[in-house]
Parts: structure tokens; C-alpha cells; sequence
């Protein structure tokens, strides 16, 4: 027991009167009969104290509680204690302090003497002692604050051990508290600064008022107990009150007994709309700020001492709540972000009305990141919510503003393409064809409503595209190369990427698990240029020789395609430049040429000039009737030291033997036709020759000659005749050898597109490829591929029209001429009709005896009679024709009558004979010789005549300006072929308007005819202009075509 505590303990229950007798009554030895004991652990001390004239004697008792260190009780049986202790709780009389005084002493001097006794004892009993003085007791501290109306407070400060006693004196109890002294707080408790101290937080409190103390007027003691000090002060000296502390509070005369809370106000607020506004309101009542600062707030009865953050945030908000009870904001994004970023930092409790919320989804800012683990992809999503980033997977995340819904339906739009929560993230788990989904249709998906970022990991995953790719184009004079590689594909697949284009499939998956994107059109148009470049070339070293006869194209692709990762473009330019002026060797006119070319005619040679230069083959596709043969003798004639040989239809190779001695009679040309001697005789001396002419038919009987021989240049004239390539002709054709070889023709394409694969075969074998890649590339291909083949053509097919370079040409007028059938006629064509039909019925026969029915049908539009010798009617179409030839002789006119078929040719011949009107015959009999001199003839001629001419026959290679009407008999199914007839007199050299006049027989096989004329009217232009035609009508009469006839 610490005897110095236990005197303490009853000494702080007395009052200083009572201290002060009870003194005095020890000193004069009234005190006997002292007693003590311990039960259980209250220590029991029992006394007797008589008065100075020993009138009387009161017994004492003091109870103690040992371990509490506590005074429990004290009784007396003077009657001062039993009047006092009615009113007061362990009242302490003079006698009870006597007692105690007495009993310290005597204690005190009991324990001196046991440690002289015993040394050992008395050293532990001082340790003992020591250690008990060090264990201070612990006080309380209490503050009532009131606040005044002139911004200051008024402070009173409580001590005390259980129950807190207000101190009288401030300055005094400061004071004590420093020296280590005593002081009378009053008479229950008695403050002693040795045994007693204060928590650490109250310890500083104190601090601070004795640092501050006294500065000036703000921070005082007035009247002993009060320290006054100015509002400045407030929050610093609450921050130093204990946690959970208590403290009384004098607000507007209203008392209060609050805690102290270090923490932000628990606020609550409302936001809903209201028509065009945003209204912000609070559910409780506003805080109270008892500080200008903001810093200290009274709410709830409670004291808080907010965060800055609250405090700032709720300045912005409070003096309008205050006022108006509600603000208001525009329903507009900026304002509605500033709003929840203050309301975010002032505090949780935010209630959203549902027009709120609906609006809010708005501006919500959904984000994807993207990575790759181990080839896995995952997507961490987040939503932020007007400043606040939350993983839409973290659940333990609490905001106001968070919207579960919202996020669950981001959820749903990532499962869409395949991936599930893992975590807080979500993983992939689909298949190829889902992944590919995903990156070319999922990412764009997101990007509607997302930010998308990813990490660098990702493109380990992504899809392989044109960024990826690395091209060059090097070289120039010593040969173009083209040089490239894709990250993450080996040149071993390049063959399997092809094909899986080919197939039109969306993407090829790589020996690394990548997908290569073929939907992407850099991809595509890359591999295209790959494609186009790797004839009979490997592709697996990335380095590829390129053509320089496709600088052209491979420069159109990479500008049209914006294939801007292909670089080394401008090696291209320097050929493509080259090709593309068509001039290289450029000449202003032909010495020795008996002649003047037109202005047209001359560009032509420059461009034939030029294609040799490069070594380039070409077609020289005009138009029939401008020029083509004169240019090409001016062509060879500039190049007059060159072998060449000129290929032509047997019909037409004295045509150009005239035209030869006509404009270039300086050039030895040497005739390859007739007999075998003769054509044995040119070839043994074909050195004395600089052009060999020879026919289509007669160069198989020589090609054993040909085999061993390489001319300069080799031309073929109507170059549609190679136009088969599985012909033996065609075959013959192209084992000719030649440096450069040329062709010429009206009509490059007839039917079908490999016609024009076909010439090109000859002109530059491999150009476009082989038949079948061909076929495979463009035959029956969208428009995309169509342009392709335009490009790859163009700089190799010269084609001017008539109406575009000669304006002197006169114009041609087209007539057409629907002519009735005579009854008997109409007869025999219905009869022939319905037995055709029963027997289309059955499905049993061919192509070729479809075909013969249809000759028949067309016979019998001509004359019944050609396919039935017993038929004794009219024809319609004879009739009218005869009507009109005599209209055309009476006008002293020529006319050039064309039919496909020799017999109505012949019958005109008979009725033209029969009215003694003059005409010529030319048919596929007539010799190349006879042909000459009948052409002569006609143009020579003066009077009226007509010339009927076999649509095949003569068709080509015949100049009749002479004649200023034509007239087509019947149609044919190519509509070229029938242009080629009637340009036979709509040519150079022609001065009159050319009437074309075409019979139609009425309510015929003939009428759908024309109708598949217009179809395929433009073939031609199709591929070789830039007009925006379409090609894919191209092809042979298909047998769908064929019975539509019959319908």
C-alpha cells in the first residue's frame, strides 16, 4: 500500500477547514486506540479522537480500497459528520483527518524501523516504493465551452479522477502544475502535481493554453476560471480534447453534451430533375458551423471536426442550401461533373432521383484495357463515374453513383463476344472464328460506347494487318525487285494465304496461332501485288524479280489502294512515266512514207515505237476504219533494218500488199502465200526481205521455218482470229518467235474475256498469267477485279474511236426496219416453232441441234424457201429489201448489202439480175486476188450498184467508201461483228452520211436477237476505257440465252 496516495486520497475529500483542524487535533494528540486491518482488499483503519477538554470521544472508521487505490467510505459520530454527511457523499470530518494523519505517521515509522531490522526487506520495500510513486495517478479533463456572440469562447476546465471538478483558479492550477505543488481545487478534491497527471492528448491541451496564454485579447483568463479566446482558437483546442471525449456546449443558450468527432460529417443529399433543371437538396437539417473557418461544426448534437476536403468542397454548396432551401444546375454535362465532384467529396449519403440516373448513363465513361497473358486475352472494364474509376468486377466498391445495372449490361456486351468473369477481370475463351469476331467487329462494338487501350502485350494477339507488313521496290535499269515480310508470318504460308483469299475466307491462322486479317484491304491488296507478281516465281524468300511491263499497275494499286507501307514507289514512277506517255522515241513524221498521218495515226507509231524501246508487246485496238495498217507500216518503216513478219487473214494479205507499195514501196516485202515452191522461194532468201507478209493458214505448212527463226517484230492483223487459245491456229501462232510482237484489232473481245487473255498470250506470254489463273482472277468476278484487269491492260491496248478522233468523219445513221412476215410466211415460221418446242420439252438435245433449230428459225425470217424448197409464198423481209435497193439505184446510190447467209445473198443476186440492176458477189470463196479487183472496181465505179457481201467474209479488211448505204439482211448475235460490216464504208475517206438500214423480221426470233445485241454492245469499251461499263455480260451465248429464244 503506497501511504503517501492513501493520505492523498483522504485529503482531497476534505475541505481546507476541515484539513486544518484535523491538524491541529493530531499535533495535540487527541488521536488513540488506532487500529487497522485488511479484509479481503479493503484495508479497514479504526481510531478514537477525544475533544481538547476530553468532554467527549468519537470513534473513526476509514475504508480503503487497496487495489482501486480509492477511499470508499469514512464515518464519525460527531455530529458535525452526521448533519454533513446527509448532504454529500463521503463527507470527511476534522476527526477522520486526525485519524488519517495519525495513522500515516505512525505507519511511516513502523516501516523504518523493519528496514533497519532488515536490510534486505527495506531495500525491497523501497523498490516497491519507488516504483508506486512513479505510477501517477491518471485525471480526467473536462471542457465547457460556450459560445459567445462576438466570435469568442468562453472555456471552463474540469479535473478530477472519477467526477471532474471545475478549477476556481486557471493561472494557480497552470502554475501548480509546472512547480509540482498542491492545490485546493475544492473541498472534495485536492490536486497534487507529484502523484497526479493527465493523459498524453490533455497534456498537450494544456500545453497549448499555457503557450498561448495571454496573446493580446484573443486567448485570456478572465474572472479566474474562464479562459476566453477568440474563434481562431476553437479548433485547434478540440482537435487536443481525448478521443471520444465529452465535452459541454453552450450554443444559442441551448446546453449540450457532445462528443468530438475527427471525422467528415455524415451529410446526406438529394439530386433529381426537375423539367430543364437539376435540383440539389439536403433530407436533414443543415450542420452548424461554429467558426467563420468552416472548421468546427456542430450536427446532430454532435462536434465535428471535418477533413479539409469536406470542408472546402461543402463551403461551395452550404450558404445557398442555407438560403434557398435547394440549388439549382442545368441539365448539362459540365455542370452535372462539377456537381458530382463536389458531392463525391463531401460525402456518401447522395440519394438519385431515376430521372438522374437515366441521364447520368450518358456521360458515364466506360474504359476497356486490353492485354495479353500467356496468349490469353484479357479485358479489365471499368465506368467512371464523373471522376470515380470503378471496376465494374469489384463489388466492394460502395458509390453513390454507381449503377449495377448499367454495369451489368456492360458485362452482357463483353459475354457477347466471349468472355467471362474471371476475378476482376474478364478472359477470352473462344474459338478462332470468335476471336476474329472480336477483333474486327467486337472492337469497333466497343469503341461505340468506349474507351478502348491496350497494353503492349497485345499485339502478340492482335490480328497480323497491313501495318505489319514491311515492302520495298528496288532497282531500276538492273531489273525492278520487290523485297517484303510480314511479322509473324513465314514466307512458307504466303502460298497458304493466297489460297485462303481465294477461298474468300476472313482470315488464315498462322504457324505462331496469330490471325492474319484477309478482310483487311491493305492485307489483300498487298498479297494481290504478290499474286500478280509471283508467275512462275517462288515466294518463299521474300524477294520476287518483277516485270517492268506491271510498274503501271503495281503504281495504281499502291495509290488507289492508299498502300502507303509499300515503299521504293518512286523506282516504280520512273518506268511507269515511261509507259504511261507512250512516247520514248518520239517522231514527227516517217521519211519515205508516201503519205500524211493524221495527227492520231502519228501518236500510234510513237506508242508502237515506244512499247519496242522496253521491249513491250501491245494491241493496237482502233476503232475499224482509222488507220490501223498505216500506222504500222510507218512503224515498220522507221524501222526499216528490223526483221519483221506480218501476220493477216488470207482474205486481207493483199490489201496489205497494195497498202505496202502504196505508202512504203522502199520496204522489200516478201509474200508468203500460194504454192509451196513460191513460199520456198521468199524464205530462201528472206534476208533480201525487211518484211515478211504472210495468212493465218499458210504459216502452218511452214512452221518448221518459223521454229528457227527470231524476227524483230511480228504483227498479226485482226488479231481476233487467235482469239480461241485452245485452237491449233492460235496454237501455231504463238510459237512464233519474236523480240517484240504486236496486235491489231477492232474488236479484242467478241464474246468472252479469255479472247482477250488470248491476244495478250501472244503479245506478252505470262502477262496475265496463265489460262487458267486467268480464269480463275477475272472470269465472272466482281467489279473490283474487272478494274484490276483495266489496269493491267491499259498501258499494253491502244483504242481510239472514230467519234473521238475524227470530226471530219461524216456522220452514220441507224435505222432499223421491223418488217411483217407474209401470212405464209407467218405460217411456216409458227409450224417450225411448235415442232421446235415439243422437242425442247423432251431435254434430250444439244447445244449444236439447239442451234441448228435456231439457223432454221432465222432462215425463215429471210425466206421460208431456204429451208423448205416446196414453199411457194412471199417473203416480208425479200420484198421490202428489194423495195429498197431500187430506191437507193434509182438515187444513183451504192449500197453494200450484208448477210449471214450465202443463199439469200444469192437470191437477191438472181432478183437484182431479173431488174437488170448491177451488183458484185463476195462470199468466203472469193479468192484474196478476186477480192482485191472487186473492191477496185466498186470504188472505181461511178454508176449505181450494190455489192452483197457475205457478213463473214467480208466483214474485215475491206475499204468501200464508195458506198453510202448498208444494209444488214439479218442479225447476228455480236453486234461487233456487224459494226466491222458496216465500217467498211464508215472510214477514213468516206465524204457522205452513211445510212445503215438492219430488216427485222416482226414478232421474231430476230427482235430478241437485237434485245442480246444491246446486252453485249459493250464489250469492248468495257475493258479498254475508263467508262464505268460492266463487263460481266461477257461471255459465249450460255444456254440459258439460247432457249430464252424460244420463249
Amino acid at each position: 500500500m503506497d501511504l503517501k496516495n492513501l493520505l492523498d486520497n483522504v485529503l482531497a475529500l476534505g475541505s481546507n477547514i476541515s484539513i486544518k483542524d484535523g491538524k491541529e487535533i493530531y499535533k495535540n494528540r487527541l488521536v488513540s486506540n488506532l487500529s487497522s486491518k485488511k479484509i479481503n482488499d479493503i484495508y479497514h483503519i479504526y481510531s478514537k479522537v477525544a475533544e481538547e477538554d476530553n468532554s467527549k470521544e468519537y470513534s473513526c472508521h476509514i475504508k480503503y480500497n487497496l487495489k482501486g487505490e480509492r477511499v470508499i467510505g469514512a464515518t464519525c459520530t460527531c455530529s458535525t459528520y452526521e448533519e454533513f454527511s446527509k448532504h454529500k457523499t463521503n463527507y470527511i470530518c476534522k476527526h477522520i483527518i486526525a485519524t488519517i494523519f495519525y495513522f500515516y505517521i505512525v505507519a511511516k515509522n513502523r516501516i523504518k524501523k523493519i528496514n533497519k531490522e532488515n536490510p534486505a526487506l527495506s531495500k525491497s520495500k523501497e523498490c516497491k516504493v519507488t516504483k508506486g510513486r512513479v505510477e501517477k495517478k491518471i485525471l480526467n479533463l473536462d471542457l465547457d465551452i460556450k459560445r459567445n456572440d462576438n466570435k469568442t469562447f468562453d472555456i471552463q476546465i474540469r479535473i478530477g479522477e472519477n467526477t471532474t471538478y471545475l478549477i476556481p483558479k486557471i493561472n494557480e492550477f497552470l502554475k501548480c502544475k509546472e512547480v509540482k505543488g498542491q492545490l485546493r481545487i475544492n473541498g472534495e478534491f485536492l490536486y497534487n502535481s507529484s502523484s497526479m497527471k493527465f493523459k498524453e492528448e490533455d497534456e498537450r491541451l494544456l500545453n497549448y493554453i499555457v503557450l498561448n496564454l495571454n496573446k493580446e485579447d484573443f486567448f485570456k483568463v478572465i474572472e479566474g476560471k474562464i479562459l476566453r479566446v477568440n474563434e481562431e482558437y476553437i479548433e485547434e483546442i478540440l482537435k487536443l480534447v481525448s478521443d471520444n471525449r465529452k465535452v459541454k456546449l453552450n450554443y444559442d443558450y441551448i446546453n449540450y453534451e457532445s462528443y468530438i468527432i475527427k471525422e467528415d460529417m455524415p451529410l446526406s443529399f438529394t439530386v433529381k430533375i426537375d423539367f430543364d433543371k437539376i435540383i440539389l437538396t439536403t433530407k436533414k437539417k443543415l450542420p452548424i458551423p461554429l467558426n467563420d473557418n468552416f472548421t468546427v461544426f456542430l450536427n446532430d448534437r454532435k462536434i465535428y471536426l471535418p477533413s479539409d476536403n469536406q470542408i472546402n468542397n461543402y463551403k461551395v454548396l452550404y450558404h445557398k442550401l442555407k438560403s434557398n432551401g435547394k440549388i439549382e444546375y442545368p441539365k448539362q454535362e459540365a455542370y452535372i461533373n462539377k456537381l458530382f465532384n463536389l458531392l463525391s467529396n463531401i460525402s456518401k449519403d447522395i440519394m438519385l432521383g431515376e430521372g438522374v440516373k437515366n441521364l447520368c448513363k450518358n456521360y458515364y465513361k466506360v474504359k476497356f484495357f486490353f492485354k495479353n497473358e500467356n496468349n490469353n486475352i484479357k479485358c479489365k472494364a471499368t465506368v467512371n463515374y464523373f471522376g470515380k474509376t470503378i471496376n465494374i468486377l469489384d463489388k466492394n466498391i460502395d458509390y453513390f453513383l454507381r449503377d449495377n445495372n448499367f454495369e451489368e449490361e456492360i458485362s452482357m456486351k463483353l459475354e457477347r463476344y466471349r468472355f467471362i468473369k474471371k476475378a476482376n477481370e474478364f478472359l477470352f475463351i473462344g474459338n478462332d472464328e470468335e476471336r476474329y469476331d472480336f477483333f474486327t467487329s467486337g472492337l469497333k462494338f466497343f469503341e461505340e460506347f468506349s474507351i478502348l487501350e491496350f497494353a503492349k502485350s497485345f499485339n502478340e494477339v492482335n490480328l497480323v494487318g497491313s501495318n505489319d507488313i514491311h515492302a520495298i521496290f528496288e532497282g531500276q535499269d538492273q531489273g525492278l525487285r520487290f523485297k517484303y515480310d510480314i511479322d509473324g508470318l513465314e514466307y512458307s504460308e504466303y502460298i497458304n494465304v493466297l489460297q485462303a483469299l481465294e477461298d474468300n475466307r476472313d482470315f488464315y491462322k498462322t504457324k505462331t496461332g496469330r490471325l492474319l486479317n484477309l478482310r483487311d484491304l491493305g492485307i489483300a491488296n498487298f498479297f494481290n501485288i504478290i499474286d500478280n507478281l509471283i508467275y512462275n516465281q517462288e515466294i518463299y524468300d521474300g524477294e520476287i524479280e518483277v516485270d517492268k511491263s506491271k510498274a503501271i499497275f503495281i503504281e495504281d494499286n499502291i495509290e488507289n489502294y492508299n498502300l502507303n507501307f509499300i515503299r521504293g514507289a518512286e523506282v516504280l514512277k520512273v518506268v511507269s512515266k515511261r509507259l504511261e506517255s507512250r512516247v520514248i522515241e518520239e517522231v514527227n513524221g516517217i521519211k519515205e512514207l508516201n503519205g500524211t498521218l493524221r495527227n492520231y495515226q502519228l501518236t500510234g507509231v510513237n506508242y508502237l515505237l515506244s512499247l519496242s524501246e522496253m521491249n513491250f508487246g501491245g494491241i493496237l485496238a482502233d476503232e475499224m476504219g482509222l488507220g490501223k495498217t498505216i500506222q504500222v507500216i510507218a512503224f515498220l518503216l522507221h524501222k526499216k533494218n528490223k526483221r519483221s513478219l506480218v501476220v493477216t487473214p488470207t482474205s486481207l494479205i493483199y490489201n496489205w500488199k497494195e497498202e505496202f507499195e502504196k505508202f512504203a514501196p522502199s520496204l522489200n516485202v516478201g509474200i508468203i502465200h500460194g504454192s509451196k515452191s513460191a513460199r520456198n522461194k521468199i524464205l530462201d532468201n528472206k534476208e533480201d526481205y525487211d518484211v515478211l507478209l504472210t495468212t493465218y493458214g499458210t504459216i502452218k505448212n511452214d512452221i518448221e521455218f518459223y521454229k528457227n527463226e527470231i524476227f524483230d517484230y511480228c504483227i498479226i492483223d485482226e488479231a481476233q482470229n487467235i482469239k480461241n487459245p485452245k485452237a491449233q491456229n492460235t496454237k501455231i501462232i504463238k510459237e512464233i518467235n519474236a523480240k517484240v510482237k504486236f496486235a491489231l484489232t477492232g474488236t479484242p473481245i467478241e464474246n468472252s474475256l479469255i479472247e482477250l487473255w488470248s491476244i495478250f498470250d501472244f503479245i506478252m506470254p505470262g502477262y496475265l498469267f496463265d489460262e487458267k489463273k486467268f480464269k480463275k482472277k477475272f472470269v465472272n468476278r466482281s467489279e473490283k477485279e474487272i478494274e484490276e484487269l483495266r489496269s493491267l491492260i491499259k498501258p499494253f491496248i491502244l483504242r481510239r474511236l472514230k467519234r473521238d478522233v475524227i470530226t471530219e468523219l461524216p456522220e452514220k445513221i441507224e435505222k432499223k426496219y421491223y418488217v411483217p412476215m407474209t401470212s405464209e410466211q407467218k405460217l411456216a415460221y409458227k409450224n417450225y416453232m411448235k415442232e421446235v418446242k415439243l422437242k425442247l420439252k423432251t431435254g434430250e438435245d444439244d447445244n449444236i441441234t439447239i442451234f441448228s433449230y435456231l439457223t432454221r428459225l432465222r432462215q425463215i425470217c429471210q425466206d421460208p424457201i431456204l429451208v423448205n424448197k416446196d414453199y411457194t409464198g412471199d417473203s416480208g423481209k425479200l420484198n421490202v429489201a428489194l423495195e429498197i435497193i431500187e430506191e437507193v439505184i434509182e438515187d444513183n446510190n451504192k449500197m453494200l448489202v450484208f448477210s449471214q447467209f450465202t443463199s439469200v445473198l444469192k437470191k437477191i443476186e438472181e432478183e437484182l439480175n431479173i431488174r437488170k440492176i448491177k451488183n458484185k458477189y463476195l462470199d468466203g470463196s472469193t479468192s484474196a486476188k478476186e477480192r482485191i479487183k472487186l473492191v477496185s472496181e466498186f470504188n472505181e465505179s461511178k454508176e449505181p450498184e450494190i455489192f452483197l457481201i457475205s457478213l463473214k467474209a467480208g466483214g474485215t479488211g475491206l475499204n468501200l467508201t464508195s458506198a453510202k448505204f448498208v444494209m444488214h439482211m439479218d442479225p447476228w448475235w455480236n453486234p461487233a461483228i456487224e459494226d466491222q460490216a458496216t465500217d467498211r464504208a464508215h472510214r477514213i475517206g468516206q465524204k457522205n452520211i452513211v445510212e445503215v438500214i438492219k430488216l427485222i423480221a416482226k414478232d421474231t426470233i430476230e427482235e430478241k436477237i437485237i434485245q442480246l445485241q444491246e446486252d453485249k454492245r459493250e464489250i469492248i469499251n468495257s475493258v479498254m476505257s475508263d467508262d464505268s461499263l460492266n463487263i460481266n455480260n461477257i461471255a459465249k451465248l450460255t444456254n440459258e440465252e439460247i432457249l430464252e429464244l424460244f420463249r
